[in-house]
């Protein structure tokens, strides 16, 4: 019999500590997943197992509470495969209990052994779901750490491949780790990542978009664009981690940020660097122009239509009239209306369930729009117009990117209906100002698109 099974028989007994099983039981009071079976006893008193039905293993608590009540407390324990043990007191039997581990303790011992007993519940690895695969793997990370990490290194089957780990949340004690390549990434930057993520201070962190809400918050606010990409691919993970960047995960989240991360990282898919070079770069030119149309083109109908009019040809001035004839309100206002209801439309259909999101769809950008042209609300130009913005919205890579954008056009339209297209030119100088401003740990936000860069793959010594 193993001596670190015996040592439940020498838990210590302490007359000024009260019993460490009256103390979880108190704790667990009202959770009705919480048991503490006796699973045995010694010559003067009973043994106990301490744990919460609902994350532990029942294969695993089979070895322990399925036996004759009469056999060996430390037979069952040489019995159970795979018992990693570990004494604590209450403060750290409590917490372990919540991560799905077992109790063992006598009546009034104040403290007890920690069992591994837990079991993950998890979604299989599937497809990306914010993410479509066009052309490369098709897995995607789930809700837990360690298969996230069994992906990634699948993906880099390397030993620099380095993860250090640490807990964030008073309450939730969650787990964040940092994935890095030893032979790309920067020192300094993981060191400042380490010291940052040491310092956050919250009661729970469940996500890593609020992780990343906290990694910003304090440099001159919560920036307006985001500072960090977010995946859920494990070959883009790797492909960053290989150019000497770093990602973080959270624990209970499917989601890696890539750490720094500049303007024209979230304007890059996966695919890229799975087709032809020539046609990688006319689908960024693509994605280039239709940011540009995007932001502009309210705010450039706005302008040409409303002030700076004598700009046009006679003929489209001419055109833009007739279709705006019988439209009771200003350009402005009549575009502005589109806008908002196109972005209600967006929404119903992201929040809606699928099964009628599409009909929604149909019913709101078909119907309606027709409607609202017969009824000479507004005019048939600016449905195009509007059209046109909504299409290019969706040509955007990262989710949080095209949230910006769907807001920023409001501003530069504004900007247009006050000065035209010099309030559109205003508004960009702004805006490049502002992103010129921004620092993702210690590198600049608009670092240049070719930019040189490690390629995926290359070490010091083969440049």
């Amino acid at each position: 019999m193993s001596e670190t099974f015996t040592s439940v028989y020498s838990l210590p007994d302490q007359a000024d500590s009260p019993p460490l099983l009256d103390l979880l039981n108190e704790a667990f009071e009202g959770a009705a997943d919480y048991a503490a079976a006796q699973i045995g006893s010694d010559d003067t008193q009973e043994v106990y197992l301490c744990f919460l039905k609902s994350l532990c293993s029942s294969q695993k608590l089979e070895y322990l509470l399925s036996m004759d009540g009469q056999a060996d407390v430390s037979a069952r324990l040489d019995r159970f495969i795979g018992t990693h043990l570990a004494e604590g007191t209450f403060t750290r039997c409590q917490q372990a209990i919540c991560a799905g581990s077992a109790i063992v303790c006598k009546g009034s011992s104040s403290s007890g052994l920690i069992l591994n007993l837990s079991e993950s519940q998890n979604r299989a690895v599937g497809s990306p779901v914010t993410e479509n695969v066009l052309q490369g793997p098709m897995n995607a990370f789930n809700e837990s750490l360690d298969v996230n990490t069994a992906l990634i290194r699948q993906q880099i089957r390397s030993s620099q491949l380095k993860l250090w780990e640490t807990m964030i949340g008073e309450e939730s004690l969650t787990r964040v780790a940092i994935f890095s390549y030893s032979g790309s990434v920067d020192v300094r930057l993981l060191s400042q990542l380490k010291e940052e993520l040491k310092g956050l201070k919250t009661d729970s962190l469940l996500d890593t978009g609020q992780l990343q809400r906290l990694l910003f918050k304090g440099k001159w606010r919560m920036p307006l664009f985001p500072m960090a990409v977010s995946t859920e691919r494990p070959d883009r993970v790797a492909s960053n981690l290989l150019s000497g960047k770093a990602a973080v995960m959270v624990d209970g989240s499917p989601f890696a940020l890539i750490l720094p991360s500049v303007y024209t990282d979230f304007w890059h898919s996966p695919e890229d660097q799975y087709v032809n070079p020539y046609v990688a770069y006319f689908l960024l030119v693509l994605r280039f122009l239709a940011m540009f149309i995007n932001l502009f083109l309210p705010g450039m109908y706005v302008a040409l239509t409303s002030v700076n009019v004598d700009v046009n040809r006679m003929e489209i001035s001419l055109a833009a009239a007739a279709s705006r004839e019988g439209v009771p309100y200003p350009v402005f206002v009549e575009t502005l209306l589109m806008l908002i209801m196109m972005d209600f439309i967006i929404e119903a259909g992201i929040r809606l369930p699928k099964t009628i999101s599409s009909t929604v769809t149909m019913v709101g950008g078909v119907v309606l729009g027709q409607a609202i042209i017969q009824a000479h609300i507004v005019s048939n130009l600016l449905v195009i117009v509007v059209a046109a913005t909504a299409i290019t919205n969706f040509l955007v890579i990262d989710y949080q990117m095209g949230l910006i954008q769907r807001i920023l056009k409001y501003f530069i339209m504004a900007g247009a209906a006050v000065a035209g297209v010099l309030g559109i030119v205003f508004c960009l100088s702004c805006l490049i100002i502002y992103l010129s401003c921004l620092e993702t740990f210690g590198v600049p936000y608009l670092t240049s698109l070719w930019s040189p860069t490690k390629r995926s793959g290359e070490s010091d010594g083969d440049r």
